[in-house]
């Protein structure tokens, strides 16, 4: 659970984990798996042409994984890198070996693409398969390895900015230049993943921003009038709704879309650094503890929702009638299935296995 500097947590962000999740599969559900069961409606047709662009949210819980590192690091500097790992594999393995393993067995997924997928290889380059939904692990979880063994060769110095802003900059011009203006996951020149290029570069931006935003706060002084207070609270409620909107435009109406998809990175990271300060309108609709309830399902949903389509195919989707005259109700049902195997993943899962886990390591 993200947690600010006071230990409090930001359910704000937690609020728009759960969102963006949510997103992720409605594009997924349309873009690689509902469409040979719609009978050709064209409404499926238009709602996926129109939400081609939603599948950047990703680097958006990329930065916001990078941001809570850092926070992470601040509270346990003493850790070491052996410890790190090991609390990486406990939080993200179980899950991960859930899908994988549900998905091979039963799904006809293959072994040798199960074995990466087990050992976080996937988009690492070291095997050629890149495809299938849980990329976005294996690139997260190298990435978070390697910032944290840079802390400890460099414990957040001046080098270690410096470097980290040429590892963004270079990660995200391979991407935006090889794939026109989007970010990719295909092998480039037979040497470097884009999809682990695109995790180093947005992993490295919120850990960056989690530097420069704690030096900016330590600066800060009580007792500001409260005109400049009132001004200020309006400046950022500006810019989180102008970027709420502005990324809502791009991922749901792509006739609207920018045609280079870095612009996500810059208002996401606009509207992140206006979240954290917690003073916008945004920030105080959405910062409410219920959010830390539906917060918790995030890494189950996404990691879950290649096997729970896998069962959509062999039984709700079955009947093709109902999904091509009833568009609404299929992707609403859809989704809430996803969500439902999600919950009962995490209950099942995700807990019970961080803990058998974390006791099996700390035997050795």
């Amino acid at each position: 659970m993200q947690q600010n500097r006071q230990g409090e947590r930001y359910y704000n962000i937690e609020c728009l984990r759960f969102v963006f999740a949510v997103c992720i599969i409605y594009f997924h559900l349309l873009h690689s798996f509902i469409m040979p069961y719609t009978g050709g409606n064209a409404i499926y047709k238009i709602l996926a042409e129109q939400t081609k662009y939603t599948k950047y949210i990703v680097e958006c819980f990329f930065i916001i994984s990078g941001y809570f590192l850092f926070q992470s690091v601040q509270r346990h500097p003493e850790r070491s890198v052996r410890e790190f790992i090991c609390g990486r594999i406990q939080r993200l393995w179980p899950v991960l070996a859930c899908s994988v393993c549900i998905s091979a067995s039963f799904f006809g997924k293959s072994w040798y693409t199960s074995f990466a997928d087990l050992f976080f290889l996937q988009s690492s380059g070291l095997v050629t398969d890149w495809k299938g939904l849980n990329w976005y692990v294996s690139a997260f979880f190298l990435a978070e390895v390697f910032y944290f063994m840079l802390y400890k060769c460099f414990h957040n110095s001046t080098k270690m900015k410096l470097l980290i802003c040429l590892l963004i900059y270079f990660g995200y011009v391979v991407n935006i230049n090889a794939m026109n203006g989007g970010f990719g996951r295909k092998m480039l020149y037979g040497m470097l993943n884009l999809g682990l290029a695109r995790a180093v570069s947005g992993v490295g931006l919120g850990y960056l921003i989690g530097m420069l935003y704690s030096s900016w706060v330590t600066t800060q002084t009580e007792g500001e009038p409260a005109g400049k207070v009132r001004l200020k609270n309006i400046g950022i409620s500006l810019v989180e709704i102008s970027t709420v909107f502005l990324l809502a435009e791009d991922f749901f109406y792509s006739k609207k879309a920018y045609e280079n998809q870095f612009i996500v990175v810059i208002l996401f990271t606009a509207l992140f650094v206006c979240l954290l300060t917690r003073r916008g309108v945004f920030s105080k609709l959405t910062d409410h503890s219920v959010w830390a309830f539906f917060g918790r399902y995030t890494y189950s949903m996404y990691v879950m929702q290649e096997v729970a389509f896998a069962i959509l195919k062999r039984t709700f989707w079955k009947d093709t009638s109902f999904i091509r005259a009833n568009p609404a109700a299929a992707m609403i049902l859809s989704i809430m299935i996803v969500i439902t195997i999600a919950v009962l993943t995490y209950h099942l899962i995700e807990r019970p296995g961080a803990a058998i886990m974390k006791k099996l390591m700390s035997l050795q």
